[in-house]
């Protein structure tokens, strides 16, 4: 514990030292425009400058001080000294004794006895309570050790204050305390944060500088708790908020301290504390240059330090995600998607649904496809008339019927294994985990899809653009395959074979384009003499073709880019997470306009139905959910949506 304290100092000290350089460079570029103006002009601009260095001197070792003089600029002569080397002396205000610390951080300032060690338990507990005090406490306790609450980590605060507590009293506390309370009064808050930008603006427009040039956190914070809380929710499935899962901001700088403090240069530098968003906190900053925007490799080193630097049960419970900025932040930035932040969640994002619940869903919908699977048969008469003589002579021996279902339950079943597995094989390749299919129910088709969940975060969008796609692809392939197979069966069929033959009317033929026409080119010669037929007429084909024809517009179905389905998925991977929402938005508004003004709405009507009620949720994020798929998962999701397109256009 004494290690990850020293560490949490290590990183308030880097932080002091960058704003201090910030402050540096900022009295160099001051000083040089100093030399531009007139006499009087120029020495009041200099006793404002000395009076910003002699703060700035009092805070940094005089080790440093030969350090500032050359950040400044050195002269030639000594009427063209400038002014920090003229008053260098002058500013040596701070002669107390130095004194041996963890940091140099307060190295000015003179202790009182020894150091007193914390454990892991105590600074735990009490950045937990440091984190329940009001706003206006906490910034007097950081104020009181020369620290900015809005910047620096509570860890580190509570840290400083252990470390400074000789220095603390009652009346300080206290006239810090109310000092806060009149600057962040409630009821003149709106006020001053109107006035502040307003401000802003003007000294934008005169060309003007802040009155505190050196403070990059100087204008007020107008996010909205509850926007940020709804837009979270929206970008991130349910199951990365589980109760019970979530990560304590404790544990969230168990990450900053010791492996960001650690490697942070090398990998993500950090630029703010942790900010915390339903289900975790986002830490947001940069990727270090040296990676050349590479997602990947930038997840590669941060785990293996976790590895090596931070407790297993930690790694065990939370993981890293690198994503796009999930908050209202993201509309602020050029990009659509926001500037990449550093996502600490739960490892557990299995979803949460009642087994009993996917169960009965699924025995439903598998109840459902052997209504379809004889309603084929409905409108054949000797098929009709022999089960009713059966029923009649109390025969029920179906074993003549069953044989003629399981040429269609081979189709549909084979076609949607095919799919199934395709997936299984992809999530097993690229080495995420995935449920269990639950079987969506559709009226107007067998079934809707079957739903599979991924359980553990993909590597990166690639690999879930590829789990995505393998499915629907392999499903349609194997659909047509059985279409047209079906459809030359048809044509050897004999007239025995024919007269038990199941048919559909050709007005079901009809809601599918691409199935339409190759049913109609493969037994008709492509002349419209099957689909010119009244839409009542009934067709016999062989059941292997009706089940092909199912399973393409079953496997279509899945291509629509809507949240929850493949096609989500594919369009999330290509996307990103804003870009795919607002895209599904589109195209969920198209298709319920389209079912409304259309008539078309056997089929899509009770899809969008169904989705608006199982598929709600953005898929989990992957590892790296920054880095979007490329050119060719492109070219793939284009290939498969113009497939989907034809084949769910209806004809007419």
């Amino acid at each position: 514990m004494q290690e990850q304290a020293t560490k949490m100092k290590l990183e308030a000290e880097k932080l002091e030292a960058e704003l201090n350089l910030l402050k540096i460079n900022k009295l160099e570029a001051a000083i040089k425009a100093s030399e531009k103006l007139g006499e009087e002009a120029k020495a009041e601009k200099i006793t404002d400058i000395k009076g910003q260095l002699k703060a700035l001197a009092s805070r940094i070792d005089p080790s440093a001080f030969a350090l500032l003089e050359e950040a400044v600029g050195g002269v030639e002569d000594e009427a063209s000294a400038s002014p920090l080397q003229v008053s260098m002396e002058d500013m040596k205000v701070d002669d107390s004794p130095k004194v041996e610390t963890q940091t140099n951080l307060y190295a000015n300032r003179k202790s009182e006895g020894a150091k007193e060690t914390i454990t892991e338990a105590e600074l735990t507990k009490a950045v937990e309570y440091f984190n329940t005090l009001p706003r206006q406490m906490r910034r007097a306790l950081a104020k009181s050790i020369d620290l900015n609450e809005s910047t620096t980590a509570p860890a580190i605060i509570v840290l400083g204050l252990h470390e400074l507590k000789f220095m603390l009293n009652d009346a300080k506390l206290k006239n810090l305390y109310e000092a806060e309370l009149a600057v962040n009064d409630t009821k003149n808050e709106d006020k001053k944060i109107a006035s502040a930008l307003e401000e802003a603006v003007r000294m934008v427009e005169d060309g003007r500088e802040p009155d505190d040039p050196f403070n990059p956190f100087a204008y007020p914070n107008v996010e909205n708790p509850e926007e940020v809380k709804t837009m979270v929710e929206n970008f991130l499935p349910r199951n990365t908020r589980k109760e019970g899962t979530i990560p304590t901001l404790a544990e969230v700088e168990v990450f900053t301290t010791t492996v960001l403090g650690k490697v942070g240069k090398e990998t993500f530098q950090q630029s703010g504390k942790p900010e915390p968003i339903p289900g975790g906190f986002i830490i947001r900053g940069s990727m270090a240059s040296k990676l050349k925007d590479d997602g990947d490799k930038l997840i590669e080193l941060l785990d293996k330090e976790i590895e090596a630097s931070v407790k297993p049960e930690w790694n065990e419970k939370y993981q890293v995600s690198y994503m796009t900025d999930p908050t209202p932040q993201m509309l602020m930035d050029d990009d659509l998607n926001g500037a990449p932040v550093l996502v600490v969640h739960s490892r557990d994002m299995s979803p949460s649904v009642s087994k009993l619940l996917t169960t009965g869903v699924s025995t439903v919908s598998l109840f459902l496809t052997f209504v379809f699977a004889i309603s084929i048969f409905g409108q054949n008469e000797v098929v009709m008339q022999r089960l009713t003589d059966g029923q009649n002579a109390n025969d029920f021996d179906l074993t003549w019927f069953n044989q003629l279902l399981t040429p269609f339950l081979i189709a549909i079943g084979v076609t949607q294994a095919s799919h199934e597995a395709a997936h299984l094989l992809v999530a097993k390749k690229e080495g995420f985990k995935i449920t269990s299919p639950t079987i969506l129910p559709l009226l107007s088709l067998p079934y809707m899809s079957f739903q599979n969940r991924i359980k553990t975060s993909p590597k990166n969008l690639n690999a879930l653009f590829n789990f995505a796609s393998a499915g629907p692809a392999v499903g349609m392939v194997s659909s047509m395959a059985f279409l047209l197979i079906g459809l030359q069966m048809t044509l050897t069929m004999t007239p025995d074979q024919l007269q038990y033959a199941p048919s559909v009317p050709v007005g079901f033929l009809q809601l599918s384009s691409l199935g339409a026409n190759i049913v109609d080119f493969v037994l008709g010669g492509g002349d419209g003499i099957i689909l010119q037929q009244d839409p009542q007429t009934a067709v016999s084909l062989h059941p292997f073709a009706i089940g092909g024809f199912a399973g393409m517009m079953i496997n279509a179905l899945d291509t629509i880019p809507l949240a929850g389905t493949d096609g989500g998925r594919m369009s999330q991977a290509l996307l990103g997470r804003p870009g795919h929402v607002a895209f599904s938005g589109i195209v969920f508004f198209s298709m319920f306009l389209y079912t409304i003004f259309t008539g078309h709405q056997d089929i899509f009507l009770s899809y969008l139905f169904v989705t608006s009620f199982t598929q709600k949720d953005l898929e989990i994020p992957a590892r790296n959910d920054v880095d979007q798929a490329g050119l060719g998962q492109a070219a793939i999701a284009l290939t498969l949506w113009s497939v989907a397109i034809l084949t769910l256009a209806p004809l007419n």
